[in-house]
């Protein structure tokens, strides 16, 4: 996604939110956009406005913003980014490591608005990312083997046989990136979670408001 694309998205999420909202704080590039532009309309019209951030890396930002950061079982609105949209509007999300914190923040949200351009929308989800608890590595690997073909997240990307180290979550867990075809995007998202030793995968299906699909995408 061009800078131009992600900051357009993000200044338009912004002037959703009302003085006095509390507001889900996505991560990534796309989200830090919106976090920005917050920020700037926090500055110019004098708002207040609650953040509660899915990742350290968005609670940084947002504090630099003079956004107030609370930590709340009430969320008016959220907004966060996206690997792949689907023609139903159902989200992959989990390629920054920090899914488990973001579906907590997400699906508490009142709403859900999901910023992404024209390179994320697929006709189905290719690739589902799953948060697995340390202890549970080999056993969960072999669930979802069912499911595709598993490869356990590593720093560098070169994997643990090339000497690199596995990531590590937010959260202290490791992050299974499965190859697959989604044909049923919400009978997997609750057949995954059902693994023991599954945190948490990151496959959305909570309705959401998509912003930046362009004509002719699929869907």
């Amino acid at each position: 996604m061009s800078p131009d694309v992600k900051e357009r998205l993000g200044k338009i999420a912004a002037e959703m939110v009302r003085d006095g909202m509390v507001v889900g704080l996505g991560t990534g590039s796309t989200a830090a956009e919106f976090i920005k532009a917050l920020g700037s309309r926090v500055k110019e019209e004098d708002m207040i406005v609650y953040g509660v951030p899915t990742s350290l890396q968005a609670q940084l930002l947002a504090e630099e913003y003079a956004i107030k950061i609370v930590s709340s079982n009430v969320i008016d609105l959220a907004v966060d980014g996206a690997d792949q949209v689907d023609s139903h509007n159902y989200i992959s999300k989990g390629g920054g490591g920090a899914l488990l914190k973001e579906k907590l923040v997400d699906y508490t949200a009142d709403m859900l608005v999901i910023l992404a351009d024209r390179t994320k929308f697929v006709a189905t989800l290719t690739t589902v990312y799953v948060e697995v608890h340390p202890l549970a590595i080999q056993s969960a690997r072999r669930e979802l083997e069912r499911f595709g073909i598993p490869v356990l997240r590593t720093v560098k990307g070169k994997g643990i046989e090339q000497g690199d180290q596995v990531f590590i979550t937010e959260s202290g867990n490791v992050i299974f990136d499965v190859k697959t075809k989604v044909k049923n995007p919400v009978a997997m998202e609750k057949s995954l979670n059902q693994i023991p030793g599954v945190m948490e995968n990151g496959i959305f299906t909570k309705e959401s408001i998509v912003l930046g699909r362009p004509v002719g995408a699929p869907g």
